[in-house]
C-alpha cells in the first residue's frame, strides 16, 4: 500500500518565495493518494495539489477516479477545477461525499463543485467537464471497501472537531507483510479523550497524519478553530496506541525554517514516548 502526500498546506496555497520558502514542506494545498493491489487508486480530497496528481495520472493512461472528501471547505476542493483527467472524455471519476450531521440536505460536495465553477468565479462550469461523473455520500461511521484485483482496503470513517464537521478516515489494506493501516485526520482540534470517535478510529494504526497547523501559542488564541498542534497529534497518538505520527496541514504563514524547527522538538518529544514522528513532506511516498 502506497501512500502519497500531492498537498501538505492548510487554509491557502502558499508558493515558495525567498523570504517565506516553502518548498522543502510544501506550498499546495491538501491531497493524498492510496494505491494498492493491481491498479487500486482512493484520493483524498482535492486541494491544489490534485492538479499534479492529475498531471500524473493522465499521462500513466489510467481511467478510472475515485475522489474521497474529508469536508467542502475550500482549501480541499479548490484544486478540482484543474484536474486535468475531469476534462477527458471516457474517463470515470467518483466522487464520495460525508454527510456531516447538522448540514442541509443534499450532497454537499456536489454542491461545492458545482459552485466554484460558476460563472464569475470560473469559465467552465460543471457541466462542461467531459468524464463521466457519479456522486454519493458516505454516512459517518459507514464502512466501505474497495476492490484492486484479489486485494481489498477496508474504509471507516469518524467525525473530527471542526466547524461545519469533518471526516478522518482509516484505511486497512495490503501492506509488505500482512494487513497495514493507517489514519488520516486533517482539520481536527484533537480532544485528548480517549472514548472520542477518533481515538477509537486510530486505536493500534500503524500510522497517524494529524493535523498539526498551530503552534501551542498560537492554538491558545485560536481555540475553537478546529484545527491542532504537533503535541495534541502526539497526545492523541500515545492514547491511541499507535505506532507512527506524522503531521500535516501546515498554516500558510510558517516557513520551512519555522516547520523545522516544530519538526525537531516533536521527534525529541515523541522519543520520549518511543513513537517515531515527523512532519510530512510534499510528493512523499511512503510504503506500509
Amino acid at each position: 500500500m502506497k501512500f502519497t502526500f500531492w498537498g501538505t498546506r492548510g487554509s491557502i496555497p502558499s508558493p515558495s518565495n525567498p523570504d517565506s520558502p516553502t518548498h522543502g514542506y510544501g506550498g499546495d494545498t491538501t491531497c493524498v493518494s492510496l494505491e494498492w493491489g493491481k491498479d487500486g487508486l482512493l484520493i483524498v480530497d482535492a486541494g491544489t495539489g490534485i492538479r499534479r496528481a492529475g498531471s500524473h495520472w493522465l499521462r500513466s493512461g489510467r481511467k478510472n477516479y475515485t475522489i474521497l472528501f474529508t469536508h467542502a471547505h475550500w482549501d480541499h476542493l479548490q484544486g478540482f477545477p484543474f484536474f486535468a483527467p475531469a476534462y477527458v472524455p471516457g474517463n470515470t471519476i467518483e466522487i464520495l461525499s460525508p454527510h456531516l450531521p447538522g448540514r442541509p440536505s443534499g450532497n454537499i460536495i456536489q454542491k461545492a463543485l458545482f459552485a466554484q465553477q460558476e460563472e464569475p468565479y470560473f469559465p467552465a462550469g460543471f457541466p462542461e467537464l467531459k468524464a463521466q461523473f457519479t456522486f454519493r455520500e458516505v454516512q459517518p461511521g459507514e464502512e466501505m471497501k474497495f476492490a484492486s484485483g484479489k486485494e481489498t482496503l477496508r474504509v471507516q470513517s469518524a467525525l473530527t472537531r471542526h466547524p461545519g464537521g469533518c471526516f478522518a478516515y482509516r484505511f486497512d489494506g495490503p501492506g509488505k507483510d500482512g494487513i497495514r493501516s493507517l489514519v488520516f485526520a486533517t482539520d481536527n482540534e484533537p480532544p485528548i479523550d480517549p472514548a472520542s470517535p477518533l481515538i477509537r478510529l486510530t486505536r493500534g494504526a500503524d500510522l497517524l497524519i494529524c493535523d498539526g497547523q498551530y503552534t501551542d501559542e498560537e492554538h491558545e488564541k485560536r481555540r475553537g478553530w478546529g484545527h491542532g498542534t504537533p503535541s495534541l497529534c502526539l497526545q492523541e497518538t500515545v492514547i491511541a496506541q499507535a505506532r507512527q505520527l506524522l503531521v500535516t496541514h501546515f498554516d500558510p504563514s510558517h516557513p520551512d525554517t519555522q516547520l523545522e524547527k516544530m519538526e525537531q522538538d516533536l521527534i525529541a518529544e515523541a522519543r520520549h514516548h518511543g513513537i517515531a514522528a515527523g512532519f510530512a513532506r510534499q510528493n512523499q511516498e511512503i510504503i506500509l
